[in-house]
């Protein structure tokens, strides 16, 4: 009997999951996108270093390539992008990325690229769009095994649809939501609930960037830092391009994978550096539902219906198993909302309704003059990014660029506290508007010669006159007034600096001390302020932090303890989250290091390590220093793992004569994923000793050093 049911039981599963595997989706045969090139006309050639240099006659041509090069570095990494896009990465990854893939449609993404996309943006967007689009089905086809099977065709849509899904993600809108639906937070919300702080760093919150005019150089030259802080890997880590075409578009620099564009770098005439900014973008509102049917909520006195969706999302489990979810979205006046035990919230951001943020992108990569770029940035179509500017003509500025929400003021709005949970029973608090580009805080041309940015507020973006002031901005804006170390590190050297040479500015850069003041100086301060027993390894460690410099050179002895003690109240800092218990962080830190080195003072290097493969390299730098470096303690190896901060950096400089030349370096190489590749990591020991390499602008010196040089379409 008991034989019998077994023998039924394994009849019926193998019928289910034959039956799984019968009706799974297959997959579009790639082959049919190799005529693809038949309409572009692009030119391939990597340089020494295996980075990609592009040329077409048309844009269209140069975007087509750009994807089909960044594709042979890391298409696995692009295809999740856009499987994540479309809120179908479940499919793929299963549950575990059934999250992100609620929040695309929480988000609205493609209700808002299908209702605008032949109407929104402009037939040169669509088309680069489109072109790049070609360019991954064309890369399917050379590469039919490697495809998901509900990945083609990539369409434009879906590359337009990536900026909107993940732009509101960089003034973390994510880790809002997900505060609202855990219900971290009591009747009193507050927007410090949505930031909450784990061991793992949080690159989004890094990054800096600094402009020096004629006036402030030693040689009379414009000077440029781009320096953003991103994940080393991933699908937000930086990947390097260079892209040319007839019709203007020049541009030097990285960008992330899915992105037709360059994100930050450089063009003949014009350059920029992104830095996350987190002015208020997001409001919440409580809502009163109706105690008598739960699908209606009180506006202005009279109970409306919610609009309901219904939400699909299909999951992958183990071969072909699959299995498609159904979860009610509700959505009010406000927008999106999520019913918890603690009661139904509405959200609202900005850019929530915004498709044209790769059309003011576009713009910003064709622009030649600081007229171009401003033009650019008064689409006010980015939800948010500083930029920091500099030009061949000795122009430079800082954008504290966002879509900043119009919010009403005056009489009967005294009251309200836009950085709390908002009642929402009020439609005269949901926002339709936002400010206008000259409405937003910037420092432009300012009198001292010099500007920089590294997350902190506005309103110290130099140093004299010239910088925004805060009397000019709302309240409601929820406009950022803090400084990071870095920050503060910048304005005490490039303030102090009245001439400012070439060697000076790459020094300031990989400047690896923590200012006075900074959390990290707070820190040492209280532990020094501690008991701890006599003769004890916690009072060893406090004599050891006692003599500290607060430098986190390669060499540096105390380092090591001052920093894993430092780092969770640093990251605290950034995401304003509570602090943890000081002693219990030393303590831990102590342990790690005599478990691990049998000693409190082992070299920083020994313990702060680049790592690739198996191999591995020191480094100097630290969270929240110049030279940033955000790892994670591997206790099972004994040190940290550096997994975000300084990736991608590049030095740009106009001559007086208006020549550019520019200085790059990429934390591991362009081959991103392929590890018998010479490129998976020929720039990781050179990154690591704080060098560059200079980049082939002129043709003749980058056909001297090609390593290879590839033709698709065009005529044979």
């Amino acid at each position: 009997m008991i034989r019998k049911f077994f023998i039924g039981a394994l009849v019926f599963v193998t019928v289910v999951y034959a039956g799984f595997w019968i009706t799974a989706p297959r997959g579009v045969d790639p082959s049919g996108y190799a005529p693809l090139a038949q309409k572009y006309d692009v030119r391939i050639i990597r340089d020494r270093f295996g980075v990609p240099h592009i040329f077409g006659d048309r844009d269209v041509d140069t975007a087509f390539g750009l994807a089909f090069a960044h594709a042979e570095d890391d298409f696995a990494t692009i295809q999740d992008v856009i499987l994540l896009t479309r809120g179908t990465l479940a499919t793929l990854h299963g549950v575990e990325a059934a999250k992100t893939d609620y929040l695309v449609q929480f988000m609205g993404v493609w209700d808002v690229v299908d209702a605008g996309y032949d109407t929104r943006i402009s037939q040169q967007t669509r088309d680069h769009a489109e072109a790049y689009a070609d360019g991954i089905n064309f890369y399917a086809s050379e590469n039919p095994g490697s495809i998901a099977p509900n990945l083609l065709p990539v369409t434009g849509k879906d590359i337009i649809a990536g900026f909107t899904f993940k732009t509101p993600l960089f003034y973390g809108f994510d880790r809002a939501v997900a505060a609202v639906a855990e219900g971290r937070y009591g009747t009193g919300l507050d927007k410090t609930a949505f930031l909450q702080v784990t061991d793992e760093p949080q690159p989004e919150l890094g990054s800096q960037g600094i402009a020096v005019a004629p006036s402030r150089s030693e040689d009379g030259y414009t000077r440029l830092l781009v320096n953003s802080h991103q994940p080393l890997t991933g699908p937000v880590a930086w990947y390097e391009a260079r892209v040319k075409s007839g019709e203007g578009w020049d541009m030097a620099g990285a960008t992330f994978p899915g992105s037709p564009l360059i994100l930050h770098g450089h063009g003949p005439t014009l350059g920029w550096a992104s830095t996350v900014n987190q002015p208020d973008l997001i409001d919440v509102y409580e809502l009163t539902i109706n105690p008598e049917n739960e699908n209606q909520y009180k506006l202005d006195g009279v109970w409306r219906d919610f609009d309901v969706k219904d939400v699909a999302i299909d999951v992958t489990f183990f071969g072909p198993v699959r299995w498609t979810f159904h979860e009610p979205l509700y959505v009010s006046a406000h927008g999106p909302v999520f019913r918890t035990e603690k009661g139904a919230f509405a959200m609202r951001w900005a850019g929530m309704e915004e498709m044209r943020t790769m059309e003011e992108m576009l713009a910003m990569n064709k622009a030649r003059t600081q007229k171009d770029f401003e033009a650019a940035l008064a689409m006010m179509a980015m939800p948010s990014i500083n930029y920091i500017y500099g030009d061949k003509d000795g122009n430079i500025a800082h954008y504290y660029n966002a879509m900043m929400p119009k919010r009403p003021s005056g009489d009967g709005f005294d009251g309200i506290n836009w950085q709390g949970l908002l009642p929402g029973d009020r439609s005269d608090l949901i926002w339709h508007d936002y400010h206008k580009f000259e409405d937003i805080p910037m420092t432009v041309n300012p009198a001292a010669g010099f500007v920089y940015n590294a997350n902190n507020s506005p309103y110290e973006a130099s140093v004299g006159a010239g910088q925004a002031v805060p009397a000019d901005y709302p309240a409601s804006m929820g406009v950022e007034t803090h400084m990071t170390n870095r920050a503060l590190r910048i304005k005490a050297m490039f303030g102090a600096d009245d001439t400012i040479s070439s060697e000076d500015f790459r020094t300031y850069k990989y400047d690896n001390g923590y200012a006075p003041t900074s959390v990290t100086d707070t820190v040492v301060k209280r532990l020094l302020a501690m008991t701890f027993e006599e003769g004890s390894d916690l009072a060893a460690g406090q004599a050891l932090l006692r003599g500290w410099d607060y430098q986190t050179d390669v060499d540096n002895r105390a380092a090591a303890l001052a920093v894993l003690t430092a780092k969770p109240f640093i990251m605290a800092d950034m995401y304003h989250a509570p602090q943890p218990d000081l002693r219990a962080v030393y303590t831990q830190s102590v342990g790690r290091l005599k478990k691990h080195f049998g000693q409190l003072d082992p070299k920083w290097g020994d313990v702060n390590r680049l790592v690739r493969g198996d191999k591995t390299w020191p480094l100097s730098g630290a969270p929240d220093v110049l030279r940033a470096v955000y790892g994670v303690w591997d206790d099972d190896k004994g040190y940290l793992k550096d997994t975000a901060g300084d990736s991608y950096i590049m030095f740009v400089q106009w001559a007086p004569d208006g020549t550019v030349s520019s200085n790059s370096i990429h934390n591991f190489g362009s081959a991103t994923l392929d590890a018998s590749s010479k490129f998976y990591d020929d720039q990781a020991p050179i990154f690591a000793a704080e060098k560059e390499r200079k980049l082939s602008l002129r043709m003749e010196d980058l056909l001297a050093e090609k390593t290879s040089d590839r033709r698709i379409g065009g005529t044979p």
